[in-house]
Parts: C-alpha cells; sequence; structure tokens
C-alpha cells in the first residue's frame, strides 16, 4: 500500500503583512501534517509563500495578487503525485479550460486545453480566482477549487471564524 501523502491546497489569500492582513490565528499549524503545499495564486506578498515554506515544500502558480516567488514562478503547473497527473491553474477561463468558473463548466476544448497547458490529460484539475469551493467530476476529471483560505478581503466577523480546514 502506497505511503499516505497530506496535501494543502491553498488560494486567494491575498495576505499582505505590509497592509496588516496577516494569516488568521491557528491557520499556519492547522497545515503542520501537510507534506506538500500548493498554492494557485492571489497569495499576495512573497512573505506568505515563505510562511508557507518553513512548513512543508511549496509549489504553485502566479495570479494576479502575487508578488514574485520562485515557488510561484509559472501560470500552469503539471504535477505527479501517486500515480496521479495533477494541473493546476489560477484562472481555468482565461486558460480556455472552462466556460464558467463560478460553476465550473468545462469548455468544448477541455481535452484539447489541457493537451496544450499540461502535456496531457490530467486526472485532477486544480483551479482558483472564485473565493468559493468547489469540487466537480467531469468525464473522469476531478475538479478542485478551494475557494478562499482565509481571505481576508472578504471577512465580516472575526478571523478566527475564517481560518482554512
Amino acid at each position: 500500500m502506497p505511503q499516505r501523502t497530506v496535501i494543502a491546497v491553498l488560494a486567494d489569500c491575498h495576505i499582505h503583512p505590509a497592509a496588516g492582513i496577516s494569516w488568521p490565528q491557528g491557520a499556519l499549524e492547522k497545515l503542520a501534517d501537510a507534506d506538500r503545499i500548493i498554492t494557485l495564486g492571489d497569495m499576495g506578498e512573497a512573505s506568505a509563500i515563505a510562511e508557507l515554506g518553513a512548513i512543508a515544500p511549496v509549489a504553485g502558480v502566479r495570479g494576479q495578487d502575487d508578488e514574485p516567488s520562485d515557488a510561484v514562478a509559472t501560470l500552469t503547473l503539471t504535477l505527479e503525485e501517486q500515480g496521479l497527473i495533477i494541473g493546476c491553474v489560477f484562472d481555468p477561463v482565461a486558460a480556455g479550460l472552462a466556460d464558467s468558473r463560478d460553476p465550473f463548466v468545462p469548455s468544448a476544448d477541455d481535452a484539447e486545453a489541457e493537451e496544450d497547458l499540461f502535456d496531457g490529460p490530467l486526472d485532477v484539475l486544480l483551479c482558483a480566482s472564485t473565493h468559493r469551493a468547489e469540487i466537480t467530476d467531469f468525464a473522469g476529471r476531478l475538479t478542485i477549487d478551494p475557494g478562499t483560505s482565509p481571505c481576508p478581503r472578504a471577512r465580516t466577523t472575526a478571523p478566527e471564524a475564517h481560518s482554512p480546514g
């Protein structure tokens, strides 16, 4: 039996310590068991990625609100984990993978876009940009949008109520 791997998937966190927007209390501690962290864009300042990197190896893609970082230097990323091919992209509509992102509706040219972006079909597509969590299964491919983790801009109550997990 293969060893279990814990992958944390984060997106749309918009962490900006310089502007007083940091991780909610306890959020980073909840990631302590992660073997790998995948970010899907709009993480905010590079220091947010550095904090995650102190917990586990980080890989990811750029969104619209990301400072330059070696961990999030590309617009698409292909990963392999325990035999699964995982594609990562911030905005599936802009990438040609979807006609709608909220709710997720794959484009008619989805398979062709996967080939162009990821060099072949995927088992899992990780995408973001909606701030709303959604999991769909389309033609045997799982599509996951983790929504926002703490999304400080969307907070209307105390930060403790919006920590990931």
